[in-house]
């Protein structure tokens, strides 16, 4: 690089919005963490530090998993229809918060988070705490989040895709063509 170009650096700005209902989802420390003033205690300061540490994809990735699940909870779901239900974790390898890879419900009681569902990150990982105020009492909630699609759903959904974009294309087609024969039966 030049000296000229070094001097001309871009610096991006990022607005990042997060709810402060991120601060009711608590980061659950281990053990060797539990004493570090710099751990972040809840989702709100996770999405801090990405930022100050300059990880904004991190940041941008948490927030987007993490509005998700508020989403559900704001549209009150039934609990039954394509969702997956159970205890979360955040990567702080790349910021994904969810439930990890072949979770399963004793797994928080019996052994550490993980691995992350969309890295695979087994180390750099916490369980998450989603809480709720109930009247005087705070209520634990699970983390709800949309069931990723099987081989073959995800295979009929994109042949489904790919079938309705080609009748859109041959409607198109179909339509300049008549156009193009009205066009030249007028011009006779």
């Amino acid at each position: 690089m030049t000296e000229q170009t070094e001097k001309e650096e871009i610096v991006r700005e990022v607005h990042l919005k997060i709810s402060p209902q991120y601060a009711s989802i608590a980061v659950v420390p281990k053990d060797g963490e539990k004493r570090d003033p710099n751990f972040p205690h809840n989702l709100h300061n996770a999405a801090e530090l990405f930022l100050r540490v300059g990880l904004v994809e991190n940041a941008e990735k948490l927030k987007d998993t993490t509005d998700k699940v508020m989403n559900i909870y704001a549209e009150n779901p039934d609990g039954k229809s394509g969702l997956n239900i159970g205890d979360a974790c955040v990567c702080w390898s790349c910021g994904h918060c969810g439930i990890p890879k072949d979770y399963k419900k004793e797994d928080k009681k019996n052994k550490l988070p993980g691995p992350c569902f969309d890295c695979g990150e087994k180390e750099q990982v916490n369980w998450l705490r989603i809480t709720q105020k109930k009247g005087k009492e705070i209520v634990e909630m699970p983390w709800i989040e949309i069931a990723p699609l099987s081989e073959e759903q995800n295979r009929k959904k994109n042949d489904a895709e790919i079938a309705a974009k080609r009748a859109e294309v041959e409607a198109r087609v179909k339509q300049a063509l008549a156009t193009r024969s009205a066009s030249e039966d007028a011009s006779k």
